[in-house]
Protein backbone atom coordinates (compact mmCIF):
# COMPACT_ATOMS: atom_id res chain seq x y z
CA UNK A 1 0.00 0.00 0.00
CA UNK A 2 2.87 2.36 0.80
CA UNK A 3 4.28 1.86 -2.71
CA UNK A 4 0.91 2.83 -4.22
CA UNK A 5 0.90 6.02 -2.15
CA UNK A 6 4.45 6.90 -3.24
CA UNK A 7 3.60 6.17 -6.86
CA UNK A 8 0.44 8.24 -6.60
CA UNK A 9 2.35 11.16 -5.08
CA UNK A 10 5.06 10.94 -7.76
CA UNK A 11 2.40 10.82 -10.48
CA UNK A 12 0.65 13.89 -9.08
CA UNK A 13 3.95 15.79 -8.80
CA UNK A 14 4.97 14.93 -12.38
CA UNK A 15 1.52 15.81 -13.73
CA UNK A 16 1.72 19.27 -12.12
CA UNK A 17 5.18 19.74 -13.62
CA UNK A 18 3.96 18.72 -17.07
CA UNK A 19 0.94 21.01 -16.83
CA UNK A 20 3.22 23.98 -16.00
CA UNK A 21 5.29 23.13 -19.08
CA UNK A 22 2.16 22.82 -21.26
CA UNK A 23 0.79 26.17 -20.03
CA UNK A 24 4.13 27.84 -20.81
CA UNK A 25 4.07 26.30 -24.28
CA UNK A 26 0.61 27.72 -24.88
CA UNK A 27 1.91 31.21 -24.12
CA UNK A 28 5.19 31.01 -26.05
CA UNK A 29 5.39 29.70 -29.62
CA UNK A 30 9.12 28.94 -29.30
CA UNK A 31 8.52 26.80 -26.19
CA UNK A 32 5.62 25.11 -27.96
CA UNK A 33 7.78 24.25 -30.98
CA UNK A 34 10.59 23.01 -28.72
CA UNK A 35 8.17 20.80 -26.78
CA UNK A 36 6.59 19.35 -29.92
CA UNK A 37 10.01 18.74 -31.51
CA UNK A 38 11.17 16.89 -28.38
CA UNK A 39 8.32 14.36 -28.41
CA UNK A 40 9.93 11.02 -29.25
CA UNK A 41 6.84 9.33 -30.60
CA UNK A 42 3.18 8.59 -30.21
CA UNK A 43 0.85 5.67 -30.54
CA UNK A 44 -2.66 5.48 -31.97
CA UNK A 45 -5.23 3.88 -29.70
CA UNK A 46 -8.86 3.65 -30.81
CA UNK A 47 -11.63 3.15 -28.25
CA UNK A 48 -14.73 1.22 -29.19
CA UNK A 49 -17.69 1.47 -26.86
CA UNK A 50 -19.96 -1.56 -26.79
CA UNK A 51 -23.45 -1.07 -25.38
CA UNK A 52 -24.55 -4.33 -23.81
CA UNK A 53 -28.23 -5.29 -23.89
CA UNK A 54 -30.09 -4.71 -20.64
CA UNK A 55 -33.60 -5.62 -19.56
CA UNK A 56 -34.09 -2.48 -17.52
CA UNK A 57 -32.26 0.51 -19.08
CA UNK A 58 -34.06 2.92 -16.72
CA UNK A 59 -32.20 1.33 -13.82
CA UNK A 60 -28.72 1.04 -15.39
CA UNK A 61 -26.81 0.52 -18.62
CA UNK A 62 -23.51 -1.23 -18.97
CA UNK A 63 -20.94 -1.94 -21.60
CA UNK A 64 -17.32 -2.33 -22.57
CA UNK A 65 -14.60 0.01 -23.70
CA UNK A 66 -12.24 -1.84 -26.05
CA UNK A 67 -8.91 -0.19 -26.82
CA UNK A 68 -7.43 -1.19 -30.17
CA UNK A 69 -4.02 -0.25 -31.58
CA UNK A 70 -3.42 0.88 -35.16
CA UNK A 71 -2.82 -2.73 -36.21
CA UNK A 72 -6.35 -3.70 -35.19
CA UNK A 73 -5.39 -5.66 -32.06
CA UNK A 74 -7.44 -5.20 -28.89
CA UNK A 75 -4.85 -4.09 -26.33
CA UNK A 76 -7.01 -3.59 -23.24
CA UNK A 77 -10.61 -3.38 -22.12
CA UNK A 78 -12.74 -1.91 -19.36
CA UNK A 79 -16.24 -2.66 -18.13
CA UNK A 80 -18.53 0.24 -17.25
CA UNK A 81 -21.85 0.55 -15.48
CA UNK A 82 -23.94 3.75 -15.56
CA UNK A 83 -26.81 4.27 -13.16
CA UNK A 84 -28.90 7.42 -12.94
CA UNK A 85 -26.29 9.36 -10.99
CA UNK A 86 -23.05 7.33 -11.00
CA UNK A 87 -20.73 5.82 -13.57
CA UNK A 88 -18.18 3.19 -12.59
CA UNK A 89 -15.38 1.98 -14.88
CA UNK A 90 -13.38 -1.13 -14.00
CA UNK A 91 -10.35 -2.45 -15.91
CA UNK A 92 -10.72 -6.11 -16.83
CA UNK A 93 -8.47 -8.64 -15.15
CA UNK A 94 -6.23 -10.90 -17.20
CA UNK A 95 -8.74 -13.77 -17.43
CA UNK A 96 -11.68 -11.46 -18.18
CA UNK A 97 -9.67 -9.64 -20.83
CA UNK A 98 -8.71 -12.91 -22.53
CA UNK A 99 -12.41 -13.87 -22.86
CA UNK A 100 -13.47 -10.43 -24.13
CA UNK A 101 -10.56 -10.23 -26.58
CA UNK A 102 -11.32 -13.66 -27.99
CA UNK A 103 -15.01 -12.83 -28.34
CA UNK A 104 -14.62 -9.38 -29.96
CA UNK A 105 -11.24 -9.44 -31.75
CA UNK A 106 -12.78 -10.18 -35.15
CA UNK A 107 -15.94 -8.13 -34.61
CA UNK A 108 -14.38 -4.82 -35.66
CA UNK A 109 -12.14 -3.90 -38.53
CA UNK A 110 -9.79 -0.98 -38.58
CA UNK A 111 -8.22 0.67 -41.61
CA UNK A 112 -5.86 3.57 -41.09
CA UNK A 113 -4.22 5.29 -44.04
Amino acid sequence: MEENTKNSELTEKELKSRMRLFKQALKDETKKDKLQDSIEGSEVMIRFEIYLPTKNPDKFVDGLYLYMNDEGTIMSAEYYLKSSDVMTVKPLGEKEFKVVKELFQDAFSLEIE
